[in-house]
């Protein structure tokens, strides 16, 4: 029998330890089966929420012994036909055992009815029903539970609880892992898509998005806001930078950021709204967020898609350490109460941005220094580069403004089948999408290098890593076509990912670099422009010459040097970025890089700049 220790005493006096004989209208007796009304049909009869009476047929079915539940009081309680019926708390049921996908923390989802009428559920760790059991019954009486009886008997009565079920309890979306069944994806609000729909095992992911239904139809959003997306390079970009998500990890990437930026009215925001839409309703987290709310974000957005609207004109120092923080996939690292350090959060993600200028440009003018290898993660992309700003057609609306409109009234009208449309499609084809994925990159990935003045077999660098990225949203955007999730025709992702690299590398090459790698870079792609403008030694002067060459150095012309290679920036800069990236080599000159030449390459032993070839070559 169950002690008589008041659960709390200022709320509950203690049982009496004698119970005196019950009277018409004192102690509560169950009644016989005759009497009291407790057949499945009657439960059901007893609610019109299907789920509720489901609950409470199943409660009552698995009730350990000894206890019993009174359908009109909605009470449990402990006692039987012949016995003092002791109420203790309201009608609850351990529906499951949950744990994460180490095999750890183990949990009881508890399952109950609140004091009005309400299915609740509260996760309950098996260490606290063993360790605290008074905050248990705390949490479970904050959440709605009615308490009335001891609380060690209603602890031993969720201890004792027959349960079978289990949940896997997981802290972020996208592929599961550790896993041989088939392929699985979790969206964000928790929605499981998997090629096995008799699996087994559910899943619950911790702090998930709100599940909001969808609205309108995949053929809707097709015919609208997929329609409008035709011909404008940066609305495919936006869409198919959403379907990039899952394929990050088959492709080997673990960050992608594209930032949209412009000034005002310029149609960056609505191509975000367009882009939501293949995921839910056309609502954008800000980057004014706080770095744990951000973080958060983050998490949810792993193997999928992170929207983040207005970077700050004006940030504040704390700004780089959220930039830091989704470039490099890594969140913050803490420790818990026991003083124990916890495992770091980790994510691979897609973030599309907007700003009114560079974000490298903003955090310069704010002091802030961008990370050294963040900047071809998130790729600025200037948006007033077609016709109607961000738009390149309008499809016969009469301006921007009413075509970005319609887009967004569109966006709200259809939104949330894109993306488990095009999830699934790919689950289906999981083997042949990763034999195929990377070759595909690859190829567009050399297209894109061609159309920027590149060598299709350039050697690893900034241009080259971010061309990948791009290449991957193009990637993706073909293979939503293909698989039908998107309107457009073959090759129109493409076309469109190859224009957003030729308007990122333009804007790129006028930038001045800020890192030895971004220099490195600058003056080898000079340098194969113009090799033809570079003289054999003792050659006759030409009037276009920027400078001479042999087998081992290339000896740069000072005006060369000062207008072409430095430009936009301080000589001396230059010069030091040179140096550190270990191309340019002092000619032994205290307090001088330059380099007088021997008189057998000119006899007017003019001062140069002398670069290592090799290193600039490969060789």
């Amino acid at each position: 029998m169950p002690d008589n220790n008041p659960i709390d005493a200022q709320q509950h006096s203690a049982l009496p330890e004698t119970p005196p004989a019950p009277t018409d209208a004192g102690q509560t007796i169950l009644p016989d089966d005759a009497a009291e009304e407790t057949s499945e049909a009657r439960l059901r009869a007893l609610h019109h929420d299907p789920e509720i009476a489901a609950f409470l047929v199943a409660m009552r079915q698995e009730l350990p012994p000894f206890w019993t539940h009174l359908p009109r009081e909605q009470m449990l309680g402990y006692g039987g036909i012949d016995d003092e019926w002791v109420p203790m708390c309201g009608p609850l049921r351990v529906e499951a055992l949950t744990r994460d996908d180490s095999g750890r923390n183990w949990s009881r989802r508890v399952c109950f009815l609140d004091r009005d009428g309400n299915l609740r559920r509260e996760t309950i760790p098996e260490a606290d029903i063993l360790d605290k059991p008074r905050s248990v019954c705390a949490q479970l009486i904050s959440a709605g539970l009615a308490i009335e009886g001891n609380r060690n008997d209603i602890i031993d009565l969720i201890r004792r609880w027959p349960v079978e079920a289990r949940i896997l309890s997981v802290s972020r979306p996208g592929w599961m892992a550790g896993t041989d069944a088939a392929p699985a994806y979790l969206l964000p609000d928790g929605k499981l898509l998997s090629a096995d729909p008799q699996r087994g095992e559910a899943v619950e992911l911790l702090h998930a998005r709100s599940a909001v239904p969808s609205s309108g139809s995949l053929d809707g959003w097709k015919d609208t806001v997929g329609r409008l997306a035709v011909g404008n390079p940066a609305l495919i970009c936006a869409i198919s930078a959403v379907l990039a998500g899952p394929l990050l990890k088959h492709a080997g990437i673990e960050t992608v950021g594209v930032n949209l930026y412009a000034s005002t009215s310029s149609g960056k925001t609505t191509a975000l709204l367009a882009a939501q839409s293949c995921m839910g309703p056309p609502k954008l987290d800000r980057w004014n967020a706080t770095n744990t709310a951000l973080e958060l974000a983050c998490r949810l957005a792993h193997d999928g898609t992170l929207m983040l609207d207005e970077f700050p004109a004006r940030p504040s120092p704390a700004i780089l350490e959220a930039i830091y923080m989704i470039g490099n996939g890594t969140g913050r690292g803490r420790g818990n109460h026991k003083l124990i350090l916890e495992a770091t959060a980790h994510w691979e993600t897609v973030l599309l941005s907007t700003s009114e200028k560079p974000i490298e440009r903003i955090l310069a003018a704010a002091g802030i220094q961008m990370p050294e290898g963040i900047g071809v993660r998130l790729i600025d992309i200037p948006a007033p580069s077609w016709e109607f700003g961000l738009f390149k057609t309008l499809h016969g609306h009469g301006s921007g403004h009413v075509f970005a409109e319609t887009l967004q009234n569109a966006a709200r009208e259809h939104y949330g089948h894109v993306l488990p449309a095009f999830v699934d499609r790919i689950i289906a084809q999981h083997d042949l999408m990763k034999e195929t994925l990377r070759p595909m990159i690859s190829r567009l990935r050399s297209k894109m290098l061609v159309a920027v003045g590149l060598p299709g077999n350039a050697k690893e660098g900034p241009v080259l890593r971010v061309l990948n990225r791009l290449a991957l949203i193009a990637v993706a955007g073909e293979i939503g076509s293909r698989l039908g999730v998107l309107p457009w025709r073959k090759g129109m992702a493409t076309d469109a990912l190859v224009e957003i690299a030729v308007i990122w590398h333009r804007a790129h090459a006028a930038r001045p670099p800020s890192t030895a790698e971004a220099m490195a870079e600058r003056l080898a792609g000079y340098l194969r422009r113009n090799r033809h403008r570079l003289c054999p030694p003792g050659a006759e002067p030409d009037p276009d010459a920027i400078g001479w060459c042999d087998e081992r150095w290339i000896y740069l012309g000072i005006d060369a040097f000062r207008m072409d290679i430095a430009s936009g920036m301080p000589a001396g800069l230059a010069v030091k970025l040179l140096g550190d990236a270990g191309l340019l080599v002092p000619g032994g000159e205290q307090r001088s890089y330059q380099y007088r030449l021997p008189r057998h390459v000119d006899p007017d032993r003019a001062r140069v700049y002398r670069l290592d070839r090799q290193r600039i070559e490969g060789g």
